[in-house]
């Protein structure tokens, strides 16, 4: 894995949320947007993270009502996840630099833009920075 990559949501790195090990954040991310048992499901089966992200992006399914105002807090509680169970890669960002991106990201909320998941990495890093 190259260093970037963990910084991407898209990232196969998997993390165990409520009772569940994702395949990614981008899989938890997504999955979390529905109440329908039906799409979440079939979000949960789905192996590949841009997969998922397509099965998100579907409109078959109603959002949950209050998804613009805990969509952050969902992925941001995904990104903590992938660096509180592999400590690997919280070392890796808490000894990064400057400012970071998803570098995968092709919106610009997310990746380069508003950077909010670069926003949400260094939030984390400062964090782990100050625990030691």
């Amino acid at each position: 894995m190259i260093e970037e990559d963990l910084y991407s949501n898209l990232a196969a790195i998997p993390i165990t949320l409520d009772s569940f090990t994702w395949n990614s954040a981008e899989q938890f991310y997504q999955a979390s947007k529905f109440t329908d048992e039906a799409i979440i499901k079939k979000i949960k089966a789905c192996q590949n993270p841009f997969r998922c992200a397509a099965i998100g992006q579907t409109r078959e399914f109603k959002i949950r009502d209050d998804w613009e105002e805990i969509k952050i807090d969902v992925m941001e509680r995904a990104i903590r996840a992938r660096f509180d169970q592999h400590p690997k890669l919280a070392e890796i960002l808490k000894r990064s630099k400057g400012t970071l991106y998803d570098h995968s990201a092709a919106d610009s909320f997310w990746g380069i833009g508003s950077n909010v998941t670069g926003k949400l990495l260094m939030k984390i890093r400062d964090d782990l920075q100050s625990e030691t």
